[in-house]
């Protein structure tokens, strides 16, 4: 399932697979909306996490 980019939503950007299999595990409870959140594939390193956030992603800002 995709996100819906037009309402909120959770993007997950995991260091490693054990971080992704937590964040798989969150998305199965029943009381979550799983389309609101989406797990990225695993950035390998904490390092390319904050690579990959710092060039991938869009941050708003308030004026």
């Amino acid at each position: 399932m995709s996100i819906n980019k037009h309402k909120p939503h959770i993007l997950v950007l995991p260091e490693d697979d054990a971080n992704r299999q937590i964040a798989n595990g969150f998305i199965l409870d029943i009381s979550l909306n799983s389309r609101a959140i989406q797990v990225l594939p695993e950035a390998r390193g904490w390092q390319n996490v904050v690579d990959t956030f710092t060039n991938d992603s869009e941050v708003e800002q308030d004026l």
